[in-house]
């Protein structure tokens, strides 16, 4: 079934040349109903600090994002990137975000979700809270497998995810990793594929969450790196740090904004 979104004129924003999508969270979710309408493949990428660095080194990646069927700001860096060009995304929209939305969809709808991903038992653990805080939602599957080890096993696992049907599948071997198997299996896997990193973690309560406050002043991660200052010093300091300050040079100097036509759901 394929369902047909009337044309808009969508503002995007571009960091770096990656396009970054200027919608709300209720436009991003009446967007992953259209998707999962059509029952076929849409790739969706959360960017934040990690995701520019990486693009920035490798034109694979950078592609990769550009082709993009929906590109939402995770970070509060891509944030004030796009106030420091005039412009403002509506919101910071994470993986936790996107897999609640979801859930909803799955119980208007009964579209069914599949996890895959983490360290064994997270998704699953996962699910069981989520469940406890919004009720019962169809699961197409919960996996925790070891990828990049063998491109036939990892055909093969696209295969099984596919053959579950799910509407949604929820991706989580972190950045690029995830992004790019998505990618490479996307024509056996007819459904609206998200990476979502470290989602799991926290929607499991393995991490800890930032709270509210933290989250929507930007400070989310301040918290994590008093949390784990051992894993995530360097990457905040000496990784994501000169990115940032990249991404406030680049806002500085150019407009990177556009109007872009999008047919949705074709």
């Amino acid at each position: 079934m394929t369902i047909a979104r009337p044309r808009s004129r969508a503002p995007r924003a571009r960091l770096f040349g990656m396009p970054v999508d200027a919608l709300s969270p209720a436009e991003v979710e009446s967007l992953l109903d259209v998707f999962a309408r059509a029952q076929r493949h849409h790739q969706v990428v959360t960017v934040n600090t990690d995701f520019v660095a990486i693009a920035r080194r490798d034109p694979a990646f950078h592609t990769l994002v550009c082709d993009a069927d929906l590109v939402v700001p995770d970070g509060a860096p891509v944030l004030w990137a796009a106030r420091l060009q005039g412009h403002q995304l509506p919101k910071r929209i994470t993986g936790p975000d996107i897999i609640t939305m979801a859930v909803r969809h799955s119980i208007e709808h009964g579209s069914a979700l599949y996890f895959l991903g983490g360290a064994d038992g997270v998704a699953s653990r996962a699910v069981e809270r989520i469940r406890a805080q919004f009720g019962p939602f169809n699961i197409a599957g919960i996996s925790a497998p070891r990828v990049g080890i063998d491109e036939a096993m990892d055909a093969q696992l696209a295969r099984e995810v596919g053959d579950a049907r799910p509407d949604f599948v929820f991706v989580g071997f972190g950045c690029p990793k995830q992004d790019f198997w998505i990618r490479q299996h996307r024509e056996m896997l007819p459904a609206v594929c998200v990476g979502v990193g470290g989602s799991f973690n926290y929607l499991s309560g393995r991490i800890k969450r930032a709270p509210l406050w933290a989250q929507r002043t930007g400070l989310e991660w301040a918290f994590r790196l008093a949390a784990e200052p051992q894993r995530l010093a360097r990457r905040y300091f000496l990784d994501d740090l000169p990115v940032a300050l990249a991404l406030a040079w680049e806002a500085l100097r150019h407009d990177g904004f556009e109007t872009h036509d999008r047919q949705e759901g074709a």
